[in-house]
């Protein structure tokens, strides 16, 4: 996707927040995060282990559960009637309508997602069967979604041990498609992976993408993964997103300090050769029962000013455009 294509957000995320709900008091998992996902395009999200990126996809689905709680913002998306629901405030008999239809979800750690003791087909069937289609009519689809993702549909009478841990990963992927949804959620897609596979999963939404023009929210930790495939990038820190932008943007002139420390820590052939050592970010996450006051990330940050500690920082477009915006007073 080219900067001149026409922009539509097929899923706008409007302050969303949630919280953990503890005996004394409630932590802060994500604070009202606004993000929107354009029609056909790849939006990374990346951060940290812990920084709230499952939290927020679990959230945006309307799936979050005790001890976690909403408790503000809006989930809007741009259905096939062209019609807008709020995934958050519709029926409950209308959200499962919604799900696999309009929005789908590919779970982080797909062996475990996978019910052990059913068959793969009965378990790429039964969300089909759920939302009309007959029986005969899903087994066809189920074996039509594993062609896309290159797997054979003698795969439909296996369990998920007796898959590989790539091929597993194409199953949920699979699963996912199979009512053509106008957008995915795909978190952490390639963990424990090895490279060869990682690679050939990643071809594997972008070919999603220019099938079906479905529009991929990519959660991930590896900035590697983002310059790869992403189309822009969203850079999350401690439930907060603190940049936004085109990865071209992002990755030429990162803005917030921790997207520079993310950026310096990936690793390259020029860094191997000459021997140089990669640069750590230092310090430790915030615990999110109790954030520091101001800009939480100013404890870790090299560049902090007084102010950092008192104010949270908004979001600012300091080069004159709004596709690359930060939260940082530094600006």
């Amino acid at each position: 996707m080219t900067q001149d294509t026409p922009q539509e957000a097929v899923l706008a995320i409007r302050s969303l927040s949630v919280v953990y709900v503890g005996r004394r008091s409630a932590a802060q998992a994500v604070t009202e995060v606004d993000l929107e996902v354009q029609n056909n395009e790849i939006l990374g999200l990346v951060g940290e282990s812990g920084c709230g990126k499952t939290t927020l996809a679990v959230a945006m689905l309307g799936l979050i559960e005790p001890p976690g709680k909403v408790i503000g913002g809006a989930v809007q998306i741009r259905t096939h009637d062209h019609s807008t629901q709020d995934i958050l405030k519709v029926k409950p008999s209308l959200h499962r309508q919604l799900l696999w239809k309009e929005i789908a979800y590919i779970p982080q750690g797909s062996m475990s997602a996978l019910n052990p003791v059913k068959r793969v087909r009965e378990q790429l069937t039964d969300t089909l069967i759920e939302h009309g289609l007959k029986k005969n009519e899903a087994l066809e689809r189920a074996r039509w979604a594993l062609q896309v993702v290159s797997l054979d549909a003698a795969i439909l009478e296996r369990y998920p041990h007796e898959l590989s841990g790539g091929m597993v990963q194409r199953v949920a992927i699979a699963g996912a498609i199979s009512m053509q949804p106008p957008v995915l959620v795909a978190d952490e897609p390639t963990t424990a992976l090895d490279v060869v596979t990682q690679r050939s999963i990643l071809q594997e939404l972008v070919s999603i993408r220019e099938k079906f023009g479905s529009a991929i929210l990519l959660i991930s930790h590896d900035m590697g993964v983002m310059a790869q495939i992403a189309d822009r990038i969203a850079v999350m820190y401690a439930g907060r997103i603190v940049e936004i932008g085109s990865i071209h943007q992002v990755f030429a002139s990162p803005l917030h300090p921790y997207t520079k420390k993310l950026i310096n820590a990936i690793p390259n052939a020029r860094g191997r050769e000459s021997g140089e050592r990669l640069i750590g970010l230092g310090g430790e996450s915030p615990n999110i029962w109790r954030h520091p006051p101001g800009c939480r990330f100013h404890p870790r940050c090299e560049f902090a000013i007084e102010r950092c500690s008192q104010q949270a920082p908004v979001f600012t477009s300091p080069n004159g455009s709004s596709g690359q915006r930060v939260a940082c007073h530094l600006y």
